[in-house]
C-alpha cells in the first residue's frame, strides 16, 4: 500500500464511520462513544474511507484509544498500525505520556506496535523527553 494515497482528516458531519464499525461488529453503545470522542479521525483513499479511530483524554497525560477499524479489503496491509501510529502521534502532539486501549487483550496489532497489558487496558507509554 502506497501510504502517500491515504488521507487522514477529522470527519464533516456527513461523513461519520458508521457503516465501518458496523461492519467491524461493533453495538450500538460502542458506535455512539467512538462518534462522540473528542477526537474522531477518519483515513481515506480516493474519497473513500477506509479506517478510522476515536480516542479522548483521559487525564493531564493519558489519552483512551477507543480502539482502530480497517475496512476488510484494505486490511493485512500495514493500514492498521499506520493509523495506530497517527494516534500515538495526536496524542503525543497534545501532551500524553501514555495511551490506553481499554479492554483489547490478544490484538496482535497492538503487541506489535509496542502495547502492553495494564489492568483492564493496553497500555502504550510514549518515548519520555
Amino acid at each position: 500500500m502506497n501510504f502517500r494515497e491515504v488521507s487522514m482528516f477529522k470527519p464533516y458531519p456527513n461523513e461519520f464511520p458508521e457503516d465501518l464499525l458496523w461492519q467491524a461488529g461493533a453495538d450500538e453503545a460502542c458506535i455512539t462513544r467512538w462518534l462522540e470522542a473528542s477526537m474522531l479521525r477518519i483515513a481515506k483513499i480516493n474519497e473513500v474511507i477506509v479506517a478510522c479511530y476515536a480516542m479522548d483524554r483521559g487525564t493531564e497525560l493519558t489519552f483512551c484509544l477507543h480502539g482502530v477499524v480497517v475496512d476488510p479489503a484494505h486490511r493485512r496491509q500495514g493500514l492498521g498500525g499506520w493509523v495506530v501510529g497517527h494516534a500515538i502521534g495526536v496524542a503525543e502532539s497534545k501532551g500524553a505520556r501514555h495511551l490506553l486501549l481499554p479492554g483489547a487483550g490478544g490484538s496482535r496489532l497492538f503487541d506489535r506496535m509496542g502495547f502492553v497489558p495494564d489492568k483492564s487496558a493496553l497500555r502504550f507509554d510514549l518515548i519520555p523527553e
